[in-house]
């Protein structure tokens, strides 16, 4: 327990911050994501099916990267699983706290003889902040900016 104390202690004051931030809106949209219907909370993400074009300093990518770096650190050590809707949405509100600007898809894929699955990413332009993996099999029902 102290090492990982030790280790908080010893990051740089804005990644420290990122870190902060992300535990916070990490444990805000577990209970959005599990208890309440998306229609409910929906306008928080952004404006629904606007794709926005970003251009972003070189700032802007290190404060991108060490938010995917915390949000694996923090995957690790919850005593829940985070899934990737959940993810998606503590990289955004994060983000946008640094007034960098993203846009969070919604997909489904249709299993054999289960139904539907759905994921979530989210990317600013062609790169991904989160939720990447796999999701080429997804159709896009729908996005937020």
């Amino acid at each position: 327990m102290f090492k990982l104390f030790n280790k908080y202690k010893r990051l740089e004051k804005t990644e420290r911050k990122i870190l902060n931030r992300t535990f916070f809106w990490l444990i805000y949209a577990f209970i959005l994501v599990r208890f309440i219907p998306l229609r409910w909370f929906s306008s928080i993400l952004g404006e629904f099916n606007k794709e926005i074009e970003v251009e972003l300093s070189k700032v802007d990518i290190k404060i991108i990267k060490v938010q995917q770096k915390n949000i694996r650190r923090l995957k690790r050590f919850l005593p829940w699983q985070i899934k990737c809707f959940e993810e998606a949405i503590t990289a955004k509100k994060v983000l946008e706290t640094y007034n960098i600007k993203s846009t969070l898809f919604l997909g489904v894929a249709k299993e054999s003889g289960k139904g539907l699955k759905a994921h979530a990413w989210l990317k600013f332009g062609d790169n991904f902040v989160a939720g990447e993996k796999g999701h080429k099999q997804y159709v896009v029902t729908g996005f937020y900016s």
